[in-house]
């Protein structure tokens, strides 16, 4: 739904220096980094394991690489630097995909998310999707982000609890996304239709690929059949 490119991980790096620097100031900024990097690994080793690793378990994993103690006050402020790092920064959504979801919503399609939420997570995400004039599309109770479920996908529990919410089996449901390991792998696996978009990022890694694949939000309610 949003564009992505990576303009939150500098500001996440600045807030890690500064954190470490109010309690161990002696830590080179390059360790403080490498620390995070160390965080960051950890995650996508649990993300592929389809286990959330979110923000907190970011946190815990950083300042054990620096063995470093800090009060659960200062932790908390930099969970949400991490979640949220600029909170009045709005995301950009990706072209096409507010006209696209609206001509399904007026075709009386419901319409729910399943989202690796990573380190922004549902909440922050939430937020967005209000801002950005989205989240009237869709179903409040099938909005499934994985750091609320607990797992990520491909597991089946992410995918029912947006299913659930929309009150469907999946037979009867499909599921867009981009990624293969994630999204088509997940989506297939349940016998739901798997739609992959290219449009933004045109994934090559392992996986199956979708039942059909479009490169444009013009596409998608074809797609969908």
């Amino acid at each position: 739904l949003f564009e992505w490119n990576g303009w939150a991980a500098e500001i996440r790096r600045q807030a890690d220096r500064d954190f470490v620097a109010r309690h161990r100031e002696e830590l080179s900024p390059q360790v403080v980094d490498a620390a995070f990097a160390a965080g960051l690994a950890a995650q996508d080793v649990a993300w592929r394991k389809s286990d959330h690793f979110g923000p907190a378990a970011i946190i815990e994993h950083f300042l054990a690489e620096l063995r470093l103690e800090a009060p659960p006050e200062s932790r908390a402020e930099l969970q949400r630097l991490i979640e949220d790092p600029v909170p009045e920064r709005a995301l950009t959504p990706i072209a096409g995909v507010e006209d696209a979801i609206g001509k399904l919503r007026e075709r009386g399609i419901r319409l729910g998310i399943v989202c690796d939420s990573g380190m922004m997570v549902g909440r922050v995400l939430r937020g967005q999707l209000e801002r950005a004039g989205l989240a009237r599309h869709f179903e409040p109770e099938a909005l499934a982000f994985s750091d609320e479920v607990g797992v990520t996908k491909p597991r089946p529990e992410i995918f029912h609890k947006a299913l659930a919410g929309l009150g469907t089996a999946p037979s009867e449901a499909g599921h867009v996304g981009d990624l293969r390991f994630t999204d088509m792998a997940g989506a297939r696996a349940l016998g739901m239709r798997a739609v992959r978009f290219r449009g933004f990022n045109d994934d090559t890694g392992e996986g199956p690929e979708g039942d059909v694949a479009i490169d444009s939000y013009a596409d998608l309610e074809a797609a969908l059949g």
